[in-house]
């Protein structure tokens, strides 16, 4: 991506998206940022305007302003050419699917965060990389491991014992390459590089989270 980057912000939030845009421009890599407010208005300004970054409110507090919508419109026209940024209050496991993997953002936000990681999450985004913060990730984390297939679940608590691959595939009475598969599953959809940190992962989730305390979507009951 370029040094210097556009931003288009859509938030129909006017004193939100002020704030927003002037801690914005202090940041040594943008160098311009409109704002829009609804659907129509953000697929017009993209026919007429160069834009690199949209950063995008989901707001489901309205009829009128659907950002899961405009994310997919964006994709659907412009492909990876514009990266999206997910700034929201709405910080759900299901919203997260849609958005992170369905529609292929590029990072993923609350938006009670300070400006020094929404800086962080721009900086990752113009570097090429995805990002997401950790208070979502967390709130993903337990949606996964709730959501787990039954096999994945059962490798993920052997391997939590201390079983080698070898020793799972004989304890399930399944090959060792069937074994690699799902771990190399849960290590795509956990972000992680080792079984050690994937565990380390599964054990966190375990000791903070009750099954019986969580709904379906990863929030406390």
């Amino acid at each position: 991506m370029k040094d210097k980057v556009q931003i288009l912000l859509v938030e129909d939030s006017d004193i939100f998206a002020e704030g927003l845009e002037l801690l914005l421009r202090k940041h040594p890599k943008v160098s311009k940022v409109d704002h829009v407010t609804n659907y129509e208005d953000t697929l017009d300004f993209l026919k007429n305007n160069a834009v690199d970054i949209i950063i995008l409110d989901l707001n489901f507090e309205t009829t009128e302003f659907k950002g899961e919508t405009i994310a997919k419109k964006v994709r659907q026209q412009y492909g990876k050419k514009i990266k999206i940024i997910v700034l929201t209050q709405m910080a759900r496991y299901d919203y997260y699917l849609k958005l992170y993997e369905q529609c292929k953002v590029d990072a993923y936000l609350d938006k009670r965060l300070s400006i020094k990681e929404t800086y962080k999450a721009l900086e990752a985004v113009i570097s090429g990389q995805r990002y997401i913060d950790d208070n979502i990730q967390r709130m993903v984390d337990i949606g996964y491991f709730m959501h787990l297939p039954k096999r994945k679940k059962e490798i993920l608590e052997l391997l939590c014992g201390g079983l080698t691959q070898k020793m799972i595939a004989a304890t399930l009475d399944i090959s060792p390459k069937t074994v690699e598969g799902h771990i190399g599953w849960l290590f795509e959809r956990f972000r992680v590089m080792s079984s050690t940190e994937l565990v380390a992962r599964y054990l966190i989730y375990k000791n903070r989270n009750r099954d019986d305390n969580i709904d379906g979507i990863g929030n406390k009951k």
